[in-house]
């Protein structure tokens, strides 16, 4: 949290961690952890919708949490803004509360006021709502501050059906319920996704100099070890992972031959309909029924990453939506189709990084 580096100058546990990470550049490393999450507050100012479809379709973002409250009487003024432009995003959306108390009675009542700021917010019953520890105080009781973070997580179950999970950092991990996931903080100098620093718990905080075009200033991001922050609310987006059956061998389709007589090439330059967007395997997807070879389309074999698009009906800088006219970029739009599948009619185009695309090849001849 952007209050976790104000708390860094007092909280003397914190300081081996304090040697910030110098990851501020907007080209995405393939060494450093994922950009999963990023955690927002009124230190970011108000955040907009094409901010966060940035950051999902550059980074790959999948959650955005952003804080709730504090104590029993400040309430962070961006949470109902921030909310609302996550899900217009198409991103999911949690939230955190910084606490105050050191007692569970304490902990109970700011639980309290935290869930009835979270649901005037607009935050969705089953998302996150998770507990912020790093004061000095709280951090030098260590175990003892474990029944007041249950405390706290437990009520927001009761009051108001959030799941939660605690926040400190990683050499203050003892504040955190005994056999829980956590999320930890640690920010250093050279983060490596080899690391797979505190894989073991829900989420890894490992910048808070993280920046994007998109946007002002600098973010705390984190790369997400489960799916404890993208679930429990459903987006009506995502979608299980169908694995695609072998092809069966037969003899060439009409297409298919058109296509070999043709030295195996395609083009693609014309717009087709995004019949279905989710976020499957990693990335933000769109399915076309006429590409895809009909309507039971499988997100592993005929999944589009939106990486590779363009969209026509409002810009890459808007989230794409069902309904929308997109195209394929420069470069994903021409090339050579790798395999064949003849009882499916599928020609299938290994897209770089994104892997094989099967495609109908009659629908492709059109494209």
């Amino acid at each position: 949290m952007n209050k976790f580096k104000q708390a860094l100058v007092v909280a003397g546990a914190f300081l081996a961690f304090a040697g910030v990470s110098y990851v501020s550049s907007d080209t995405v490393s393939a060494d450093t952890p994922r950009v999963d999450m990023v955690d927002v507050s009124n230190h970011n100012g108000q955040m907009t919708a094409p901010e966060f479809v940035y950051m999902r379709n550059n980074y790959g973002v999948k959650a955005i949490t952003t804080k709730i409250s504090e104590g029993t009487t400040f309430h962070d003024y961006t949470a109902p803004g921030n909310i609302a432009a996550a899900k217009a995003a198409g991103v999911y959306i949690n939230g955190y509360h910084f606490l105050s108390s050191t007692t569970v009675s304490g902990a109970i009542a700011e639980a309290d006021y935290a869930v009835r700021m979270a649901k005037a917010d607009g935050l969705p019953t089953g998302a996150v709502l998770a507990v912020d520890i790093e004061n000095s105080y709280q951090l030098s009781m260590g175990s003892a501050m474990q029944p007041v973070a249950k405390a706290f997580e437990n009520e927001v179950m009761r009051a108001g059906g959030y799941r939660s999970t605690t926040y400190t950092g990683g050499y203050s991990s003892s504040v955190s319920p005994a056999g829980e996931k956590a999320w930890l903080a640690q920010y250093l100098y050279d983060p490596s996704k080899a690391m797979g620093l505190y894989s073991q718990e829900h989420a890894y905080q490992w910048s808070s100099s993280q920046t994007f075009a998109s946007s002002y200033g600098r973010f705390d991001v984190s790369v997400l070890y489960d799916n404890f922050f993208t679930a429990g609310t459903d987006k009506d987006a995502v979608v299980p992972n169908v694995t695609p059956s072998k092809p069966v061998v037969n003899h060439d389709t009409s297409a298919i031959k058109q296509f070999k007589n043709a030295g195996n090439r395609f083009t693609a330059y014309k717009s087709f309909r995004v019949d279905k967007i989710a976020f499957v395997n990693g990335m933000w997807q769109a399915i076309n029924y006429d590409l895809a070879g009909g309507k039971d389309a499988s997100w592993t074999a005929n999944g589009i990453p939106l990486a590779m698009l363009d969209n026509i009906t409002r810009g890459n800088y808007a989230a794409t939506r069902v309904g929308d006219m997109v195209k394929f970029k420069a470069g994903y739009s021409y090339g050579t189709i790798d395999q064949y599948d003849n009882a499916s009619n599928g020609a299938g185009i290994v897209e770089g990084a994104y892997g094989s695309i099967w495609y109908n090849a009659n629908s492709l001849l059109t494209k």
